[in-house]
């Protein structure tokens, strides 16, 4: 038996990753170059699922090696992918997964060490594989997850390192949200980046959302409507092709959790609700600012890929007039695609630095941060992200986030309001960096509403899965003078 091209390919696109590159562009590019639907689907699968489980998989790989587990990249890759076809992928005949594993092994790694790796994925057969099957393969998916079990059990002394291990996250990040949230909220969490993700649409005003689900039910696209009015989430997975389909035909849906739509929609409630900045009476040029009633103006300040710029223009009236901005051109290009595709006429695009913008101070009567993050409120939708991040991340991330904080109030006019979004669950890129902001500058107030219980309600944290999709957190505050 040759070895698989696929597998080959999965195994090239792990390497690189390792190395530091995209994830979603490599795995892309490799799709493009396979024609068959189901070469597609494995291929996608094999990679996305190895990094997903990858932590699991390191452990198993330390359990069944007699001395100490391998350190070569390469090979620690090419067991991660074998063991992900032994362990995950129901599909896969165990002798074909150990037979390509070796083969794979003297191909890309070492003919020395094809013993090696026959060995050990043998090995982990005979303890989870070997016995009794029925013909259901949900069972024999259960049945493999009870017999693996018994490999943890080492941990369950150190309740982080269990989850760590048995979840697939890094060990800093669990200990970090057990001292956060609790030992509960923690294991939620990481169970729930492990599922797989439906997506969900907004449908964009003023299109009618039971005429969007009607559309997508008849091309074999069932959804829900959740609470939040024009969410609909899809009842199965989509295709690649299917979803673009659905996308070309229907400028009014834009793809966006349900989590991020709720916030958008808070964050964007006081806009709707805000009086016009002083000076800027209709019919009247602030001459400082340029602004007018009749043209208010609010920047995204980090736009791409577009999904909140496009919600925003669809939810702002006149007078709002929308500028969305992005620092890097193959950014600007998506967000034009995006723009595009929706055909919104009331977006001014832009390119340049958010702590450099070319904008005079005062200029916006709201500026909207959704900056860059650790991304930890989206883990499930990036399978390499977890393993991209450390404890350093946060730190400049916060720092940055701060920087862009501070630039994007200076170009607020009297009484415009600062919309900062983020998706993670960490206090260095989310709490802190408002904490600080607001210590060091007298011309900055959280918006608290009419009749608010605390005052902490200008902020606010969506931690999944308890939210029903993404962990997010946004504020709101408002420039003073």
């Amino acid at each position: 038996m040759k070895v698989d091209p696929v597998r080959l390919r999965a195994l090239d696109i792990l390497n690189r990753v390792l190395d530091g590159q995209a994830l979603d562009s490599l795995l892309d590019e490799n799709l493009e170059a396979l024609k068959l639907p189901q070469e597609k689907a494995f291929l996608a699968e094999l990679v996305r699922g190895t990094l997903q489980w990858r932590g699991r998989y390191d452990h198993v790989i330390a359990h069944f090696v007699s001395k100490r587990p391998p350190r070569d990249p390469r090979l620690l890759n090419l067991l991660r992918l074998s063991l992900h076809q032994l362990l995950a992928l129901d599909g896969v005949p165990p002798y074909a997964a150990i037979h390509q594993g070796g083969e794979l092994c003297r191909k890309s790694v070492s003919p020395r060490l094809v013993g090696f790796v026959n060995g050990l994925l043998r090995n982990v057969k005979r303890a989870v594989l070997d016995g009794d099957e029925s013909e259901d393969a949900q069972a024999n998916s259960d049945l493999r997850v009870r017999r693996l079990r018994p490999v943890f059990e080492q941990l369950e002394a150190d309740p982080a390192a269990w989850l760590a291990a048995w979840h697939s996250h890094p060990l800093w990040l669990v200990r970090r949200w057990i001292e956060r949230y609790g030992l509960d909220c923690a294991s939620e969490i990481c169970q729930w980046n492990n599922q797989p993700v439906n997506l969900a649409f907004h449908v964009l005003a003023p299109a009618e959302p039971a005429e969007a689900a009607a559309y997508l039910a008849e091309v074999d696209c069932p959804v829900l409507l959740r609470d939040y009015g024009r969410t609909l989430v899809t009842q199965n997975r989509l295709s690649r092709v299917q979803l673009t389909g659905i996308l070309e035909q229907r400028p009014d849906l834009i793809v966006q959790d349900p989590v991020v739509q709720e916030a958008t929609a808070w964050l964007t409630q006081g806009l709707l609700e805000m009086e016009i900045p002083a000076g800027n009476l209709a019919g009247a040029t602030d001459p400082d600012t340029g602004l007018s009633g009749h043209d208010l103006r609010c920047l995204d300040l980090c736009a791409a890929p577009g999904g909140k710029t496009a919600h925003l223009a669809a939810t702002l009236p006149d007078p709002w007039r929308i500028t969305a901005m992005d620092n890097r051109r193959g950014r600007v290009r998506l967000l034009g695609g995006t723009l595009k595709r929706i055909e919104s006429r009331s977006v001014d695009m832009v390119l340049a630095d958010g702590n450099n913008p070319p904008f005079a101070a005062g200029t916006f009567s709201a500026v909207l941060l959704d900056g860059p993050c650790s991304g930890t409120g989206v883990l499930r939708h990036h399978p390499d992200g977890r393993w991209r991040l450390n404890p350093e991340t946060l730190v400049r991330n916060g720092k940055i986030l701060g920087e862009l904080a501070a630039s994007a109030v200076d170009l607020l006019a009297p009484g415009g309001c600062l919309l900062y979004a983020t998706c993670s669950l960490e206090s260095e890129e989310n709490e802190d960096v408002l904490d600080a902001l607001l210590e060091g500058r007298d011309d900055l107030e959280p918006v608290i509403e009419a009749g608010s219980d605390t005052d902490l309600e200008w902020r606010r944290g969506w931690l999944p899965p308890e939210a029903g999709g993404d962990g997010f957190f946004a504020a709101r505050l408002r420039k003073k003078y």
